[in-house]
């Protein structure tokens, strides 16, 4: 009976990190690598999986470097997949099956700029601390893992705070890209200020500012959504400045993304689009 050696804690964490939900179709998608002929790969015999999930799957190992995408086909990369690697994924999709779907979430922070009362007394709190993730890795995450498409709604957005949404948009392999502000404030005149760049990205803009009895219809949310799968929710504003206020939100995946995803989708409705020309 041979035994397979472990990976490494560093490759473990990143797999786990970059694959989340995905990692059963990564796992099978691994050992098609390994266990490959020929050097190509045919994602249409890996059963059992959404398109949207192996799609995923085969961005991540293309940035590692065990695949490469041409206009030929998939092929095995240069990088060689550690032969422990299908079992870690196997395992970690296990784990996650076993989980309750609220368990999948990720607490998501920006600090005030240094110096930070609350970064000297958030470590003497415990170690939950640690797991706290940025808002600039969640939001890169999101935009990484979108298939079909991306959307950003934010409220607020100045100049910088574009610069960051329209990095998102460019990092996304998504091919529909959403940009969701309001009216009232300075986000709208950011957007026309930036519409080259927003036209050369492929955003599309929309503008959540309705007619009401008293005032307007409009939003206060935040929110970056990858598909239906993985959503973002928290305080954090598109207005990128030195500041001394906390931000906090949460990201979240399945079926609580999906909850979100259906108000998002609903706002794209009745939203008009902003004419960009």
């Amino acid at each position: 009976m041979s035994v397979v050696a472990p990976i490494g804690n560093a490759l473990a964490r990143s797999l786990i990190a970059g694959l989340g939900a995905d990692c059963a179709a990564a796992a099978s998608l691994a050992r098609a690598v390994i266990l490959s002929q020929v050097g190509w790969i045919d994602l249409s015999r890996i059963d059992g999986y959404q398109p949207s999930s192996l799609a995923r799957a085969t961005a991540d190992f293309t940035g590692r470097g065990w695949l490469i995408s041409s206009k030929s086909g998939l092929a095995v990369g240069a990088n060689h997949i550690p032969a422990g690697v299908p079992a870690f994924l196997e395992g970690a999709a296990a784990m996650r099956g076993s989980m309750p779907d609220d368990a999948r979430a990720s607490a998501v922070v920006t600090m005030p700029v240094a110096p930070s009362a609350i970064a000297r007394a958030l470590p003497t709190t415990g170690i939950s601390h640690a797991s706290l993730m940025t808002t600039q890795q969640a939001l890169e995450q999101i935009a990484d893992a979108a298939v079909g498409s991306l959307t950003v709604m934010t409220p607020f957005l100045n100049r910088d705070g574009l610069s960051l949404v329209l990095e998102l948009f460019r990092r996304t392999p998504a091919p529909l890209r959403r940009l969701i502000i309001r009216r009232v404030g300075s986000a709208h005149t950011t957007v026309l200020a930036g519409r080259k760049d927003l036209i050369a990205a492929d955003v599309s803009v929309l503008d959540y500012t309705l007619p009401a009895e008293v005032g307007f219809e409009t939003f206060h949310a935040k929110v970056v959504l990858a598909d239906q799968n993985i959503a973002y929710v928290g305080s954090a504003n598109m207005t990128v400045y030195a500041r001394y206020s906390m931000e906090l939100g949460l990201m979240t995946e399945n079926r609580a993304a999906k909850v979100i995803a259906s108000v998002v989708r609903a706002v794209e409705r009745i939203a008009t689009p902003v004419d960009l020309r």
